[in-house]
This record gives structure tokens, C-alpha cells and sequence, in this order.
């Protein structure tokens, strides 16, 4: 029910801005998945990680060189493979939203260059264990988030394919994160 109810929140946009074609906005969606390292401190534990993300976004786009989109984020990182060497393992699960911008400072009707950001808020859930004596630590809650990508798109018909770089920051547990990604955006 909750990826329901995010689903239909990420799509509204796409219905509003659909209406008022008259305003040079056309509405789009868009997914992409990448690869992620951060460093994370969590629970006064400071450890470096990898991790997937996937993000869905609805939004439109004005004109050929702004978008406005609100985005959902799903990331997951575990650092068995690292922290075992020190005794612990932690497991991190993020859920955000965020409302980000973006502008094409190249853009031409097959390419475009972008840089953007954005901000918002992350529910987080994340586990300390401790392999030396079993004890553990579960904390959950809501954060800031705020992000800031760069990337190349390259558009066909009303496809188009999105390679691009971010940098992520969460605020509780503290995690900076950056990677690639790649994604597949339809525009109406």
C-alpha cells in the first residue's frame, strides 16, 4: 500500500502539468538505478560502504532547458563484507523524497548536458550488530536529505537515456554517497 500511495503522489505532477500544455510544460517519467559508495557514521560507527539506488521521478519539463520533478529513492547498503574485519555489521535501508531541479546547459533536440539538485525528506531504518557479543541496535526515523547531480541525456521520439553522476547527502545516520546511474525517462 505504501509504494501505492507513493506511486500515486509521484504521478499527480505529471497530471497537473499535463493540463496546461499551453505553458510550454510537458510532463514526464522517469526511472534509473546505480551503484553507490558512501561513507556512513551511524551510532557513533564510521565505515565505508557500497550500495544500490533506485529512483523513480515524475515531473515536466519547461521549455527545452528546466525540469522540476518529485523524486522517490529507494537505497540499500550492508556492510558485512567491510565491517566484519571489525566486528560489526551494519545494515541500512533509505526511503526518500525529494523535490529536485534541473537544468540543460547543452541542449539540442537528440542531447542534452544537465546539472541539478535537490532536497527533501528520508525515512530510514538501520541495524548494528555486533558479531563478538550479539548485541544489537535498531534505530528508525525521518532525516534531511539534499542531492546534487550532473549527467548526459540522450533523447529519441519521446524516449530518453540518462547517464549521469550524483552526490547524496543524509543527515541521520549520516551518510555522503556518490556513484553512477543509468536511466530510461518517457516524455509526454
Amino acid at each position: 500500500m505504501k509504494h501505492i500511495l507513493i506511486l500515486l503522489f509521484l504521478v499527480a505532477p505529471c497530471v497537473v502539468f499535463g493540463e496546461t500544455d499551453k505553458q510550454n510544460w510537458k510532463p514526464y517519467l522517469g526511472a534509473n538505478m546505480g551503484l553507490s559508495a558512501s561513507d556512513v557514521t551511524a551510532h557513533s560507527e564510521d565505515f565505508f560502504d557500497f550500495g544500490g539506488v533506485f529512483n523513480f521521478e515524475a515531473g515536466a519539463r519547461y521549455k527545452t532547458r528546466y525540469r522540476i520533478a518529485l523524486n522517490y529513492q529507494s537505497r540499500a547498503e550492508v556492510s558485512e563484507l567491510f565491517q566484519i574485519l571489525f566486528g560489526h555489521v551494519i545494515a541500512i535501508k533509505n526511503d526518500a523524497i525529494r523535490v529536485n531541479g534541473y537544468y540543460d546547459y547543452v541542449s539540442t533536440r537528440h542531447f542534452a548536458m544537465y546539472i541539478g539538485g535537490g532536497i527533501g525528506g528520508d525515512i530510514y531504518d538501520y541495524k548494528i550488530t555486533n558479531r563478538y557479543d550479539n548485541s544489537t541496535i535498531k534505530k528508525h526515523g525521518i532525516a534531511f536529505t539534499a542531492g546534487a547531480m550532473t549527467g548526459i541525456s540522450f533523447n529519441f521520439w519521446r524516449m530518453g537515456i540518462d547517464l549521469g553522476f550524483s552526490f547524496d547527502y543524509i543527515a541521520n545516520p549520516q551518510i555522503y554517497s556518490y556513484g553512477p546511474n543509468l536511466g530510461l525517462r518517457f516524455n509526454f
